[in-house]
Protein backbone atom coordinates (compact mmCIF):
# COMPACT_ATOMS: atom_id res chain seq x y z
CA UNK A 1 0.00 0.00 0.00
CA UNK A 2 1.24 3.47 -0.45
CA UNK A 3 2.11 5.85 2.06
CA UNK A 4 -1.40 7.47 2.25
CA UNK A 5 -4.61 5.67 2.15
CA UNK A 6 -6.01 6.53 -1.57
CA UNK A 7 -9.56 6.30 -1.51
CA UNK A 8 -11.81 6.32 -4.44
CA UNK A 9 -15.83 7.55 -4.19
CA UNK A 10 -18.03 6.26 -6.75
CA UNK A 11 -21.36 7.83 -6.50
CA UNK A 12 -20.82 11.08 -5.39
CA UNK A 13 -24.12 11.80 -3.64
CA UNK A 14 -23.92 9.90 -0.29
CA UNK A 15 -20.40 9.61 -1.89
CA UNK A 16 -19.91 13.86 -0.55
CA UNK A 17 -20.49 12.65 3.32
CA UNK A 18 -17.87 9.78 2.89
CA UNK A 19 -15.37 12.31 1.12
CA UNK A 20 -15.87 15.44 3.51
CA UNK A 21 -15.49 12.45 6.75
CA UNK A 22 -12.35 11.30 4.60
CA UNK A 23 -10.94 14.39 4.06
CA UNK A 24 -10.53 14.60 8.31
CA UNK A 25 -8.77 11.56 8.78
CA UNK A 26 -5.00 11.96 8.94
CA UNK A 27 -3.51 9.24 6.55
CA UNK A 28 -6.52 9.30 3.59
CA UNK A 29 -6.06 10.61 0.60
CA UNK A 30 -9.48 11.26 -1.49
CA UNK A 31 -7.81 9.99 -4.49
CA UNK A 32 -10.39 10.34 -7.15
CA UNK A 33 -14.28 10.03 -7.36
CA UNK A 34 -16.61 8.43 -10.04
CA UNK A 35 -20.08 9.51 -11.05
CA UNK A 36 -21.83 9.26 -14.19
CA UNK A 37 -23.29 13.42 -13.64
CA UNK A 38 -19.94 14.82 -13.77
CA UNK A 39 -21.30 17.72 -12.63
CA UNK A 40 -22.28 15.96 -9.37
CA UNK A 41 -19.04 14.80 -9.45
CA UNK A 42 -17.59 18.04 -9.71
CA UNK A 43 -18.94 19.43 -6.18
CA UNK A 44 -16.04 17.24 -4.49
CA UNK A 45 -13.69 19.06 -7.04
CA UNK A 46 -14.64 22.67 -5.53
CA UNK A 47 -15.68 21.88 -2.43
CA UNK A 48 -13.74 18.87 -1.31
CA UNK A 49 -10.22 19.38 -3.75
CA UNK A 50 -10.70 16.15 -4.88
CA UNK A 51 -8.16 15.74 -7.84
CA UNK A 52 -9.38 13.12 -10.24
CA UNK A 53 -13.38 12.56 -11.65
CA UNK A 54 -14.64 9.77 -13.96
CA UNK A 55 -17.67 8.77 -15.74
CA UNK A 56 -16.52 5.43 -15.70
CA UNK A 57 -15.71 3.63 -12.04
CA UNK A 58 -13.35 0.77 -13.88
CA UNK A 59 -11.60 3.66 -15.63
CA UNK A 60 -10.73 4.93 -12.33
CA UNK A 61 -9.56 1.13 -11.05
CA UNK A 62 -7.19 1.33 -14.36
CA UNK A 63 -6.02 4.90 -13.90
CA UNK A 64 -6.01 5.43 -9.77
CA UNK A 65 -3.87 3.35 -7.18
CA UNK A 66 -6.44 2.85 -4.85
CA UNK A 67 -6.82 1.22 -1.24
CA UNK A 68 -10.20 1.03 -1.02
CA UNK A 69 -13.23 2.52 -2.41
CA UNK A 70 -16.79 3.60 -0.89
CA UNK A 71 -19.69 2.77 -2.71
CA UNK A 72 -22.37 5.23 -3.11
CA UNK A 73 -24.64 3.88 -5.87
CA UNK A 74 -28.66 2.71 -6.13
CA UNK A 75 -29.04 -0.66 -4.35
CA UNK A 76 -29.30 -2.84 -7.25
CA UNK A 77 -25.65 -1.74 -8.48
CA UNK A 78 -24.04 -2.72 -5.09
CA UNK A 79 -23.36 -6.29 -5.99
CA UNK A 80 -21.84 -5.70 -9.61
CA UNK A 81 -19.68 -2.75 -8.31
CA UNK A 82 -18.64 -4.41 -5.17
CA UNK A 83 -17.43 -7.50 -7.20
CA UNK A 84 -15.64 -5.37 -9.84
CA UNK A 85 -13.77 -3.37 -6.85
CA UNK A 86 -12.81 -6.71 -4.82
CA UNK A 87 -11.87 -8.54 -8.25
CA UNK A 88 -9.70 -5.52 -8.82
CA UNK A 89 -7.58 -5.99 -5.91
CA UNK A 90 -9.58 -2.77 -3.99
CA UNK A 91 -10.71 -3.13 -0.57
CA UNK A 92 -14.71 -1.85 -0.26
CA UNK A 93 -16.86 0.04 2.08
CA UNK A 94 -20.04 -0.78 0.73
CA UNK A 95 -23.53 1.47 1.85
CA UNK A 96 -26.36 0.40 3.26
CA UNK A 97 -28.23 -2.02 2.42
CA UNK A 98 -25.42 -4.33 1.58
CA UNK A 99 -27.05 -5.27 -1.20
CA UNK A 100 -30.42 -6.17 -3.04
CA UNK A 101 -30.95 -9.64 -0.95
CA UNK A 102 -29.36 -11.80 0.89
CA UNK A 103 -28.45 -14.18 -2.15
CA UNK A 104 -26.64 -11.10 -3.42
CA UNK A 105 -24.66 -10.08 -0.04
CA UNK A 106 -23.72 -13.78 0.46
CA UNK A 107 -21.53 -13.63 -3.78
CA UNK A 108 -20.28 -10.26 -2.36
CA UNK A 109 -18.71 -12.39 0.48
CA UNK A 110 -17.16 -14.79 -1.48
CA UNK A 111 -15.45 -12.15 -3.61
CA UNK A 112 -14.18 -10.62 -0.62
CA UNK A 113 -12.61 -13.53 0.99
CA UNK A 114 -11.41 -14.98 -2.42
CA UNK A 115 -9.23 -11.49 -3.26
CA UNK A 116 -8.33 -11.61 0.49
CA UNK A 117 -9.86 -7.85 0.35
CA UNK A 118 -11.61 -6.19 3.05
CA UNK A 119 -15.30 -5.45 2.71
CA UNK A 120 -17.30 -3.46 5.43
CA UNK A 121 -20.97 -1.80 5.42
CA UNK A 122 -21.80 1.22 5.88
CA UNK A 123 -23.80 0.72 9.36
CA UNK A 124 -22.37 4.43 10.13
CA UNK A 125 -24.82 4.59 13.74
CA UNK A 126 -22.79 2.21 15.36
CA UNK A 127 -19.71 4.90 15.23
CA UNK A 128 -22.13 7.64 16.76
CA UNK A 129 -20.54 8.62 19.96
CA UNK A 130 -23.71 8.16 21.78
CA UNK A 131 -23.66 4.17 20.56
CA UNK A 132 -20.82 3.47 21.54
CA UNK A 133 -21.22 4.87 24.86
CA UNK A 134 -24.15 2.62 25.11
CA UNK A 135 -22.36 -0.32 23.71
CA UNK A 136 -19.58 0.13 26.05
CA UNK A 137 -22.48 0.13 29.09
CA UNK A 138 -24.07 -3.18 27.87
CA UNK A 139 -20.71 -4.83 27.15
CA UNK A 140 -19.71 -4.15 30.74
CA UNK A 141 -23.26 -5.74 31.82
CA UNK A 142 -24.81 -2.68 32.74
CA UNK A 143 -28.07 -3.70 31.92
CA UNK A 144 -27.90 -7.46 32.45
CA UNK A 145 -29.37 -9.05 29.84
CA UNK A 146 -31.42 -7.46 27.59
CA UNK A 147 -34.76 -9.74 26.92
CA UNK A 148 -36.48 -7.43 24.83
CA UNK A 149 -36.12 -3.97 22.51
CA UNK A 150 -38.09 -1.86 20.00
CA UNK A 151 -36.58 -0.21 17.20
CA UNK A 152 -38.31 2.94 15.48
CA UNK A 153 -37.71 4.77 12.63
CA UNK A 154 -40.69 7.09 11.91
CA UNK A 155 -40.90 9.84 9.44
CA UNK A 156 -44.60 11.65 8.67
CA UNK A 157 -44.26 12.79 5.18
CA UNK A 158 -40.37 11.76 4.49
CA UNK A 159 -40.67 9.63 1.13
CA UNK A 160 -37.48 10.39 -0.40
CA UNK A 161 -36.77 10.99 -4.11
CA UNK A 162 -40.70 10.20 -5.13
CA UNK A 163 -40.56 8.06 -8.58
CA UNK A 164 -37.38 7.85 -8.90
CA UNK A 165 -34.76 4.67 -7.68
CA UNK A 166 -35.31 5.06 -3.83
CA UNK A 167 -39.25 4.03 -4.67
CA UNK A 168 -39.00 1.39 -7.61
CA UNK A 169 -38.32 -1.98 -6.13
CA UNK A 170 -36.50 -3.58 -9.22
CA UNK A 171 -33.89 -0.67 -8.15
CA UNK A 172 -34.05 0.03 -4.35
CA UNK A 173 -35.14 -3.79 -3.23
CA UNK A 174 -38.14 -2.13 -0.96
CA UNK A 175 -38.96 1.21 0.61
CA UNK A 176 -39.00 2.34 4.13
CA UNK A 177 -37.19 -0.86 5.46
CA UNK A 178 -34.37 -1.06 3.41
CA UNK A 179 -34.14 2.67 3.11
CA UNK A 180 -33.66 3.26 7.03
CA UNK A 181 -35.25 0.91 8.68
CA UNK A 182 -32.17 -1.19 7.95
CA UNK A 183 -30.09 1.12 9.97
CA UNK A 184 -32.09 0.97 13.42
CA UNK A 185 -32.45 -2.37 12.66
CA UNK A 186 -28.58 -3.00 12.56
CA UNK A 187 -28.04 -0.56 15.63
CA UNK A 188 -30.33 -2.37 17.78
CA UNK A 189 -29.57 -5.74 17.18
CA UNK A 190 -25.32 -4.18 17.44
CA UNK A 191 -26.45 -2.95 20.84
CA UNK A 192 -27.99 -6.18 21.63
CA UNK A 193 -25.01 -8.37 20.80
CA UNK A 194 -25.84 -8.88 17.63
CA UNK A 195 -28.48 -12.27 18.28
CA UNK A 196 -29.05 -15.29 16.00
CA UNK A 197 -32.39 -14.31 14.50
CA UNK A 198 -34.65 -17.13 13.86
CA UNK A 199 -37.74 -16.19 12.97
CA UNK A 200 -39.95 -13.08 12.02
CA UNK A 201 -43.46 -12.25 11.56
CA UNK A 202 -43.93 -8.37 9.52
CA UNK A 203 -46.42 -6.79 7.42
CA UNK A 204 -45.25 -3.93 4.97
CA UNK A 205 -47.79 -1.36 4.05
CA UNK A 206 -48.18 0.75 0.89
CA UNK A 207 -50.88 4.00 1.44
CA UNK A 208 -48.96 7.15 0.67
CA UNK A 209 -46.34 7.40 -2.03
CA UNK A 210 -48.84 5.99 -5.36
CA UNK A 211 -51.01 8.41 -3.87
CA UNK A 212 -51.27 11.59 -6.98
CA UNK A 213 -52.12 14.26 -4.30
CA UNK A 214 -49.54 12.87 -1.90
CA UNK A 215 -48.73 15.94 0.59
CA UNK A 216 -45.64 16.55 2.13
CA UNK A 217 -43.56 19.38 3.01
CA UNK A 218 -39.84 18.24 1.81
CA UNK A 219 -38.45 15.74 -0.07
CA UNK A 220 -35.31 14.46 -0.04
CA UNK A 221 -33.65 13.89 -3.60
CA UNK A 222 -36.69 16.14 -5.04
CA UNK A 223 -39.11 14.18 -7.30
CA UNK A 224 -38.96 12.31 -10.16
CA UNK A 225 -40.37 12.77 -13.49
CA UNK A 226 -40.75 8.84 -13.64
CA UNK A 227 -43.27 8.74 -10.97
CA UNK A 228 -43.00 5.21 -10.22
CA UNK A 229 -44.05 3.96 -6.72
CA UNK A 230 -44.47 0.12 -5.57
CA UNK A 231 -42.44 0.18 -2.57
CA UNK A 232 -43.30 -0.36 1.36
CA UNK A 233 -44.05 2.95 3.29
CA UNK A 234 -44.62 1.40 6.55
CA UNK A 235 -43.24 -1.73 7.80
CA UNK A 236 -43.76 -3.62 11.28
CA UNK A 237 -42.29 -6.95 12.67
CA UNK A 238 -41.56 -8.63 15.51
CA UNK A 239 -37.92 -10.68 15.17
CA UNK A 240 -37.11 -13.75 17.96
CA UNK A 241 -33.60 -14.75 18.40
CA UNK A 242 -32.05 -18.12 19.11
CA UNK A 243 -31.28 -17.04 22.87
CA UNK A 244 -34.91 -16.04 23.22
CA UNK A 245 -35.06 -12.34 22.93
CA UNK A 246 -37.58 -10.43 20.70
CA UNK A 247 -37.22 -7.05 18.58
CA UNK A 248 -40.14 -4.72 17.43
CA UNK A 249 -39.73 -2.90 14.88
CA UNK A 250 -41.39 -0.14 12.97
CA UNK A 251 -40.42 2.22 10.21
CA UNK A 252 -42.35 4.67 8.13
CA UNK A 253 -41.67 6.84 5.15
CA UNK A 254 -45.30 8.14 5.88
CA UNK A 255 -47.41 7.84 8.19
CA UNK A 256 -50.23 9.90 10.08
CA UNK A 257 -48.11 10.05 13.60
CA UNK A 258 -47.31 12.90 16.39
CA UNK A 259 -43.75 12.03 16.64
CA UNK A 260 -40.74 11.61 14.10
CA UNK A 261 -37.18 10.23 14.97
CA UNK A 262 -34.78 7.00 14.96
CA UNK A 263 -34.88 5.88 18.19
CA UNK A 264 -34.24 2.19 20.52
CA UNK A 265 -35.51 1.41 23.56
CA UNK A 266 -33.81 -1.34 25.45
CA UNK A 267 -35.25 -3.64 28.38
CA UNK A 268 -32.50 -5.71 30.35
CA UNK A 269 -32.48 -7.25 33.87
CA UNK A 270 -30.41 -5.22 35.45
CA UNK A 271 -31.19 -1.84 33.61
CA UNK A 272 -32.92 -0.02 30.26
CA UNK A 273 -32.15 2.38 27.95
CA UNK A 274 -33.50 4.90 25.19
CA UNK A 275 -31.30 5.60 22.57
CA UNK A 276 -32.20 8.01 20.40
CA UNK A 277 -30.49 10.32 17.61
CA UNK A 278 -30.01 13.96 18.72
CA UNK A 279 -31.03 13.32 21.90
CA UNK A 280 -29.35 12.61 25.24
CA UNK A 281 -28.65 8.73 25.81
CA UNK A 282 -30.70 7.50 29.30
CA UNK A 283 -30.15 4.88 31.43
CA UNK A 284 -33.22 3.54 33.62
CA UNK A 285 -31.64 1.38 36.35
CA UNK A 286 -31.40 0.75 40.14
CA UNK A 287 -28.35 2.67 42.47
CA UNK A 288 -27.79 2.71 45.81
CA UNK A 289 -30.89 0.90 46.43
CA UNK A 290 -33.30 3.24 44.95
CA UNK A 291 -34.57 3.24 41.12
CA UNK A 292 -32.47 5.99 39.35
CA UNK A 293 -31.99 7.80 35.54
CA UNK A 294 -29.00 8.06 34.32
CA UNK A 295 -27.81 10.70 31.36
CA UNK A 296 -23.98 9.29 30.94
CA UNK A 297 -21.62 12.37 29.64
CA UNK A 298 -19.24 11.39 26.44
CA UNK A 299 -16.98 13.06 24.23
CA UNK A 300 -18.50 14.23 21.10
CA UNK A 301 -17.28 12.28 17.82
CA UNK A 302 -18.68 12.65 14.57
CA UNK A 303 -19.78 8.75 13.15
CA UNK A 304 -18.85 9.58 9.91
CA UNK A 305 -15.16 10.49 10.90
CA UNK A 306 -14.79 7.51 12.71
CA UNK A 307 -16.77 5.19 10.41
CA UNK A 308 -13.87 6.26 7.58
CA UNK A 309 -11.19 5.88 10.62
CA UNK A 310 -12.39 2.39 10.57
CA UNK A 311 -12.13 1.29 7.19
CA UNK A 312 -8.04 2.62 6.85
CA UNK A 313 -7.45 0.74 9.99
CA UNK A 314 -8.72 -2.52 8.88
CA UNK A 315 -7.66 -2.33 5.58
CA UNK A 316 -3.96 -1.30 7.39
CA UNK A 317 -4.59 -3.96 9.56
CA UNK A 318 -4.72 -1.90 12.53
CA UNK A 319 -8.25 -2.97 13.58
CA UNK A 320 -11.26 -4.55 13.27
CA UNK A 321 -14.30 -3.68 11.34
CA UNK A 322 -17.10 -2.09 13.02
CA UNK A 323 -19.65 -3.14 10.74
CA UNK A 324 -18.65 -6.19 9.01
CA UNK A 325 -20.07 -7.74 5.83
CA UNK A 326 -21.20 -11.01 7.70
CA UNK A 327 -23.52 -8.71 9.82
CA UNK A 328 -24.58 -6.98 6.30
CA UNK A 329 -25.92 -10.48 5.41
CA UNK A 330 -27.43 -11.37 8.70
CA UNK A 331 -29.76 -8.15 8.50
CA UNK A 332 -30.89 -8.78 5.10
CA UNK A 333 -31.91 -11.84 5.69
CA UNK A 334 -34.18 -10.55 8.19
CA UNK A 335 -35.44 -7.59 5.69
CA UNK A 336 -36.16 -10.53 2.94
CA UNK A 337 -37.74 -12.28 5.61
CA UNK A 338 -39.90 -9.74 6.51
CA UNK A 339 -41.34 -8.93 3.01
CA UNK A 340 -41.77 -12.72 2.58
CA UNK A 341 -43.79 -12.82 5.74
CA UNK A 342 -46.03 -9.83 4.63
CA UNK A 343 -46.30 -11.47 1.41
CA UNK A 344 -47.34 -14.61 2.83
CA UNK A 345 -49.23 -13.45 6.17
CA UNK A 346 -47.54 -16.18 8.38
CA UNK A 347 -43.78 -16.35 10.46
CA UNK A 348 -41.48 -16.64 8.31
CA UNK A 349 -38.16 -18.85 9.46
CA UNK A 350 -34.38 -17.48 9.38
CA UNK A 351 -31.88 -20.18 8.29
Amino acid sequence: MSESFKLGIIGAGIGFAHAKAAKQVAGIEVAAVADLNPARAKRLVDELGVKNTYTDYKEMFKTERLDGVVIGVPNFLHKTVAIDALNAGINVLCEKPMAMNAGECEEMIVAAKKNKKHLIIGFVNRQRDDSKTLKSIVDEGGLGEIYHADAYCMRRRGIPGLGGWFTTKNMSGGGGLIDNGVHVLDLTMYQMGFPEPVSVSGAAYMKFGHKKDYNYVSMWGGLVKLGQFDVDDFVTALVRFKNGSTLNLEVSWAANIEREGFYSYFMGDKGGATLEMGAPLKIFTEHFGKIADINPKYVKEDAWVNQERNFMEVCTGKAKPVAPAEHGLVIQKIIDAIYLSSQEKREVKIK
